[in-house]
Order: structure tokens, then C-alpha cells, then sequence
């Protein structure tokens, strides 16, 4: 199986992201959220809380993490990370900034 990429944008919330993570849970072994910098701040504050006990309920067998994306990081960056992110077999529940800075 391969890493699976859940993209959320302004509109999204904590809830579409439960959603989509369980409904890949048996699609992937590993799951990477992109959570886009346009998602207002309480709401993308609730998503990124919910990445280690969404983890919790899906280890063993799938493991999540979350890249933060901030005003100005490059798509480069970001692909980057994902897919640093995708390869590190033992790496479940992180979250990782990537600005533009």
C-alpha cells in the first residue's frame, strides 16, 4: 500500500477531516493531511489536535501525520516533507510546519 494524501482547504473542518481519515484507514499504510494556511484559525487549530488521538485510533496498522502549511511555503517544500513524511516507517501522530521562511 502507499501513502494516501488528504488536502483540507477553507471550508474544511475537524470533522471532514475524521471523515476522510477513516475512510482511508484501509486504503493506506500511512495517511498525510495537508493542512492548507486559507483554513480559518480555530478551525485549523481543532484539526491539528486531532491528528495524535486520530493516530492513536488507527495504529497499528495506519499510521497519520499532518503538515502545516503556512503563508509562503513553497510547493516544493511541502512536497518535500510529505514525502519524508510518507517514508518514516515509525513516525505516527506528528505534525510539521513548513513556512516560507
Amino acid at each position: 500500500m502507499a501513502a494516501h494524501v488528504i488536502a483540507l482547504a477553507a471550508g474544511d473542518s475537524v470533522g471532514s477531516l475524521v471523515v476522510a481519515v477513516r475512510a482511508a484507514r484501509e486504503r493506506a499504510d500511512a495517511i498525510i493531511v495537508d493542512v492548507a494556511p486559507d483554513i480559518a484559525a480555530l478551525e485549523r487549530h481543532l484539526i491539528l489536535a486531532a491528528i495524535t488521538p486520530l493516530a492513536i485510533e488507527l495504529a497499528p496498522g495506519t499510521r497519520l501525520c499532518a503538515i502545516d502549511v503556512g503563508e509562503g511555503a513553497g510547493p516544493e517544500d511541502v512536497a518535500a516533507v510529505r514525502d519524508w513524511l510518507a517514508g518514516a516507517d515509525c513516525t505516527t501522530g506528528q505534525v510539521v510546519a513548513v513556512t516560507g521562511e
